[in-house]
């Protein structure tokens, strides 16, 4: 493995106990709390997409955030 392949391995990982212990205290918070952490992250990846010319991220959270609101309004 490269130095870069084991560099991106180890932000990985940094970024999924980050992403752990965030959602926990969230969690630990309540449920209006995890639902902001889970907005907040999707949204990253969303931007994160789209910046790099990607939108097909963007257009499925927004659709499935469309289809979850017409779910419960109906």
């Amino acid at each position: 493995m490269t130095t870069l392949a084991k560099a991106q391995q180890q932000t990985l990982a940094n970024q999924a106990e980050h992403y752990n212990a965030a959602q926990a205290k969230a969690a630990e918070r309540g449920p209006l709390h995890l639902i902001t952490f889970w907005t907040n992250v999707c949204r990253k990846l969303a931007k994160d997409a789209l910046e790099a010319g990607d939108p097909e991220v963007a257009n499925r959270l927004a659709a499935h955030l469309n289809n979850f609101y017409r779910d419960y309004t109906q």
